[in-house]
C-alpha cells in the first residue's frame, strides 16, 4: 500500500468527512465553589461511592437501540478530583473530535496565549520571498474587535453538511497588508519572481487536506452556487478571487426533490461543479487546494497588483522553490514586510469553537517543528512530556494525530477529566476553557440547547461523533458520541464531566437524531432526579457538534 509522509494511504475505512449534526452526550455536574489551584494525578479521589444513573435515566441506556452499546461517564469536583459520578470512567473509549482537548492543550503549553506568528517577506536579489511561519489563518478571519471570526458550522463542512457559511472577513486581508508594506517600502516592481519559502515543515496530505506552513482561507476555495431557472446552468461564484484555480459549472438547476450535494472536483487549474443543485437559495460548497505554496503565490502576486506593485513573472504556475537561498540566511536588511498575527489565545478558540481539523493536526506539526522535527508522525511523541506534566501516564492512553480522526485515539473519560483538572491549574487555564463552545450560545453547541433552558450558557465542552458502516448488515453505525468539558452547575459550582456512548446502530445517518433523544433524555433524568445531600444537583448536557463518517 503507497503511504505518503510514514501514514498509510486511505482506504474504505478512512474517514470521509467532518461536520455538524445535531445529537446529546449524557452529562453530570459536579461540585465546588473554588477553581483548582493544585496538580491534581492521574486518578480521580474515590471518597464515598460515585452515584448511579437515576432509574429513567438507566432504563434509556439499557433500551434495545442500546443492546450492543456501552455507555461511560465520569464526573469529578473540579478542585478536590473527588469523583462523583462512574460508569466505565476508566476504559478506553474512541476520542473523535475530543482529541482536540489535548493538542490545543499542549499547543498552548508550547507557544502561550500571547504567542503571535509572524510573517515576513524579503527582497532575495530580483525576487521577492515570503516566508511561510504556520500561520494557521494569515488574517483572514480577523475582526476590528481584534478576534478571529467564525460559524457554527465552517465552511470546512460545506460539502457534506447542509447549513454552512462563510465569515464576512476578507480571507486575502494577510496578503494585502503585506503588499501595502512591500509598496510602501519603495518597491514598485518585481523584476525577478515571488516565491513562497514553506520549508518549515514537510508538506503533506492528511486525510482530505494538506498540512502545509501556509495556510491561506484554510486552503480552501469557497464556492457560492446560485440556482438558475429549473433546467438552466447555475453560477458558482468564488472566494478567494484568484487566476487559480477556475471554477466551472456543468450542472443544471432542479426544481424540487431536492437533489443530492453537487460533487466538487479539482485538478489544480479547474474546479469543475457538476451534477444538480435544488432551486431556491444559494448554496455553498468548497475545493480543497492541491498545492497551497503555488496557490499563495498566484493570490500574493494579484494582492501586490492591487498594491501597485508590478510582478513579471506570471501569477500561475508552480512556487520557483530552486530559487530559495540556504534555510534561515535571509538578512534582517532585506525584510520589506511583516504580518503579525493576533495572540494564539485566538488560534485555539477557532479549533475548539468550531472542531478546525486541519489546524488541530497543523498544531501538532508545529509543536515538531519547533523541536526540530519535520512531519505529523515526527511530532506526536512530543505530547506526551505535556502529558506527563498533567499527572498523567501517556501509556495509559493513545493519539494518533491532532483532530481526533484515527481509530487509535483512544482514552478514558477519566483521564481526559484528569487532563482538563490540570488546566484548571494553570495561569492560561481562562484561555483554554474560553476556547470551548459554550453551549447553547456559539461554536459547534450554539443550537444544542434552547436559549432558555437550564443548561444554555452553563457548559463549555468539546464534543465529537464518529459514524462507521456496516456494510454486511447495510446500516450506520455511531462508534462514539463524546463530549468532555467545564460545567457550572445551577447552584454555581464548577465540574469536570466527561462522557460518551459507544457502538450504536443507526437505518441511516439522521438516526443520530433518534440517538441525540435518548441521550438527552438520559440528561434531563439526571437534572429531575434528587441526589443524596453529598452530590449538589446535577445539569443534563446536550450537545452538538464534529461527527465523522467512516468509509463503508
Amino acid at each position: 500500500m503507497a503511504e505518503e509522509s510514514g501514514r498509510p494511504a486511505p482506504t474504505r475505512r478512512s474517514f470521509l468527512r467532518t461536520a455538524g449534526v445535531g445529537a446529546a452526550v449524557l452529562g453530570v455536574a459536579a461540585c465546588t465553589n473554588t477553581p483548582a489551584t493544585t496538580p491534581v494525578g492521574n486518578t480521580a479521589q474515590t471518597t464515598g461511592t460515585p452515584a448511579p444513573l437515576p432509574p429513567a435515566g438507566d432504563a434509556v441506556t439499557k433500551g434495545p437501540k442500546y443492546a450492543i452499546s456501552r455507555w461511560l461517564a465520569h464526573t469529578s469536583d473540579l478542585k478536590t478530583g473527588e469523583e462523583l459520578f462512574a460508569l466505565n470512567a476508566g476504559d478506553l473509549t474512541l476520542a473523535a473530535s475530543t482529541t482536540k482537548l489535548w493538542s490545543t492543550a499542549a499547543a498552548l503549553d508550547t507557544f502561550g496565549p500571547d504567542f503571535r506568528f509572524e510573517t515576513p517577506v524579503y527582497r532575495h536579489g530580483a525576487d521577492l520571498v515570503l516566508v511561510a511561519v504556520g500561520d494557521l489563518t494569515m488574517g483572514g478571519r480577523d475582526t476590528p474587535q481584534g478576534t478571529i471570526d467564525f460559524r457554527p458550522l465552517d465552511h470546512a463542512e460545506a460539502n457534506d453538511i447542509p447549513g454552512a457559511s462563510l465569515t464576512p472577513e476578507d480571507p486575502l486581508a494577510g496578503l494585502d497588508d503585506l503588499a501595502k508594506q512591500v509598496k510602501a517600502a519603495g518597491i514598485s516592481q518585481v523584476t525577478g519572481d515571488v516565491v513562497i519559502d514553506a520549508r518549515m515543515f514537510d508538506q503533506a496530505t492528511k486525510d482530505t487536506y494538506v498540512l502545509s506552513p501556509i495556510m491561506i482561507n484554510d486552503n480552501l476555495v469557497d464556492l457560492t452556487i446560485t440556482p438558475g431557472a429549473a433546467g438552466a446552468a447555475a453560477a458558482p461564484g468564488s472566494r478567494p478571487l484568484t487566476a487559480r484555480p477556475t471554477p466551472h459549472p456543468t450542472g443544471a438547476t432542479r426544481a424540487p426533490p431536492p437533489p443530492p450535494p453537487p460533487p466538487v472536483t479539482e485538478d489544480g487549474t479547474t474546479i469543475t461543479v457538476s451534477g444538480t443543485v435544488p432551486a431556491g437559495a444559494p448554496i455553498l460548497r468548497t475545493a480543497e487546494v492541491k498545492d497551497p505554496q503555488s496557490f499563495a503565490r498566484t493570490l500574493f502576486i494579484e494582492a501586490l497588483a492591487r498594491a501597485g506593485v508590478a510582478v513579471s513573472a506570471a501569477p500561475t504556475g508552480a512556487n520557483p522553490v530552486a530559487t530559495l537561498p540556504a534555510v534561515g540566511s535571509y538578512a534582517p536588511g532585506d525584510r520589506v514586510a511583516l504580518h503579525r498575527s493576533l495572540p494564539f489565545s485566538e488560534n485555539i478558540k477557532l479549533v475548539n469553537k468550531v472542531s478546525m481539523n486541519r489546524q488541530a493536526d497543523t498544531l501538532v506539526v508545529l509543536i515538531g517543528a519547533k523541536n526540530g522535527k519535520r512531519t505529523l508522525d515526527e511530532s506526536m511523541p512530543l505530547l506526551a512530556p505535556f502529558i506527563r506534566k498533567a499527572g498523567i501516564d501517556p501509556t495509559t492512553m493513545s493519539l494518533a494525530d491532532g483532530r481526533g480522526n484515527d481509530y487509535s485515539d483512544l482514552f478514558s473519560p477519566r483521564t481526559v477529566a484528569t487532563l482538563l483538572r490540570y488546566m484548571a491549574t494553570r495561569p492560561d487555564f481562562p484561555v483554554y476553557k474560553a476556547s470551548m463552545p459554550i453551549f447553547g450560545v456559539d461554536g459547534t453547541e450554539s443550537t444544542t440547547v434552547p436559549a432558555d433552558s437550564p443548561a444554555a450558557g452553563k457548559v463549555q465542552a468539546k464534543s465529537g461523533t464518529t459514524v462507521a458502516g456496516d456494510a454486511m448488515n447495510g446500516r450506520g453505525v455511531i462508534m462514539v458520541r463524546g463530549n468532555a468539558g467545564y460545567m457550572t452547575s445551577k447552584s454555581g459550582r464548577e465540574c469536570v464531566v466527561a462522557a460518551y456512548v459507544n457502538h450504536v446502530p443507526i437505518a441511516e445517518v439522521t438516526g443520530v437524531f433518534d440517538v441525540l433523544e435518548d441521550v438527552g433524555a438520559v440528561g434531563v433524568s439526571m437534572w429531575e432526579t434528587s441526589w443524596p445531600d453529598r452530590v449538589p444537583e446535577r445539569t443534563p448536557v446536550l450537545s452538538t457538534g464534529p461527527f465523522h463518517v467512516l468509509a463503508a
